[in-house]
């Protein structure tokens, strides 16, 4: 069964789980909510900012339309922010969607918020860090890209946020795409990403994913690490036998954690242009509640299949 196919299937077992669409006026959320409109215990909302008629079956919230609920919401952004930001600023933030959608998540109105259509991912993640913010333990919010090819399925991180990343943002980083995987494969076999191989070539670049490794093995309850290590012997159990020198699991890693935000986005796109890969992502991981950004040049089934991994995530209380 192929991955979207498994994605549906596990969706449909799922209780009664909201999500709103950031971009609710663009064709492709539109399209996408009257397409999710199959899934009877998914509710779909679409944020917008005027009353423009929109042929759909999905629920239609105009941010404007309630003056009252805006200010309730702009006083629990104060509270929530302690200090750091006054009612004005907070009315200001507010009337933006991003920041209105996440208010909206923070008082547990939806239960996931997927947006960017018309947003940077600056915008997405700067109203989730203020709004939202990481996990406990978490200091390090990230991104996941699944790659997935008939049965083939790994996990790619980080992808969109942490451009090079400090020893405790890697181990951050490991955690987050290991337990996003949960809910998708009954073991994650994590690799640290390198262009070295226990020790191999000794730099400070990979004595960083070598120490990493170490670090987040000390704390992880599944399978032990391995690292720092090349892609083909992270993948391949008969090249990883003649060149890794540590303790392994058997087969094939399938979470990959990049040293560094070039690496991961280039690793990627290379794995869905060359090599066939179907993509769906960024998947932000870290975050207390799930929280989802699209590029802007998104096709209305990836709204579709990033609506389906917030509803999970929204699910999955690891």
């Amino acid at each position: 069964m192929d991955f979207e196919n498994r994605l549906k299937g596990i969706v449909n077992t799922l209780p009664k789980t909201k999500i709103l669409l950031i971009d609710g006026s663009d064709n492709r959320s539109i399209e996408a909510a009257n397409k999710l409109a199959e899934f009877s215990n998914l509710e779909i909302t679409l944020l917008v900012e005027n009353d423009d008629k929109i042929e759909t079956k999905a629920n239609v919230v105009n941010m404007n339309k309630d003056a009252n609920k805006l200010e309730l919401l702009a006083q629990k952004y104060v509270e929530l922010r302690k200090g750091k930001e006054d009612i004005e600023a907070a009315r200001k933030a507010l009337s933006t969607r991003p920041f209105y959608a996440m208010m909206l998540l923070a008082t547990g109105e939806i239960d996931g918020v997927v947006g960017g259509l018309n947003y940077s991912t600056a915008d997405i993640l700067r109203a989730a860090f203020k709004a939202i913010g990481p996990k406990p333990g978490i200091k390090t919010i990230s991104s996941v890209m699944i790659m997935h090819k008939e049965e083939k399925l790994y996990f790619f991180s980080d992808i969109s946020v942490n451009p090079k990343p400090d020893l405790n943002g890697l181990v951050d980083i490991a955690n987050n795409a290991a337990e996003f995987a949960k809910a998708f494969i009954d073991e994650p076999k994590v690799a640290f990403l390198s262009f070295s191989t226990s020790g191999s070539a000794v730099t400070p670049e990979t004595k960083l994913v070598a120490d990493a490794t170490v670090e987040f093995n000390k704390t992880y309850q599944g399978t032990k690490a391995i690292g720092e290590v090349q892609l083909d012997a992270a993948v391949n159990e008969g090249v990883r036998k003649s060149k890794y020198k540590g303790e392994s699991f058997a087969g094939e890693a399938n979470v990959l954690v990049f040293p560094d935000l070039g690496a991961g986005n280039i690793g990627y796109k290379i794995a869905q242009r060359f090599g066939g890969f179907g993509a769906i992502g960024p998947i932000i991981t870290g975050v207390k509640k799930p929280v989802n950004d699209l590029s802007r040049g998104s096709l209305t089934d990836d709204v579709v299949n990033t609506v389906l991994i917030t509803a999970i995530q929204a699910n999955n209380k690891e």
